[in-house]
């Protein structure tokens, strides 16, 4: 049997990790992102707290992004 790693992970991790794989696929087809992008942990607190507030993927990289007004 195979012993993937991710399964000792809660739920709520591997959602988040999904998510925030989702928002770099989109924001590097979009062009907001290049190659090779580092995600430091004041970003991804910044990510999580997108995902906790329901947004897409899309909708976290459009605020990420943004012009704040």
């Amino acid at each position: 049997m195979y012993d993937d790693a991710s399964n000792a992970l809660p739920l709520y991790v591997i959602d988040l990790r999904a998510w925030i794989s989702d928002w770099y696929d989109h924001a590097f087809k979009v062009g907001l992102v290049h190659p090779p992008f580092t995600l430091d942990e004041s970003t991804a607190d910044r990510l999580e707290g997108y995902f906790k507030a329901g947004l897409t993927p899309a909708e976290g990289a459009i605020a990420f992004f943004g012009v704040v007004h």
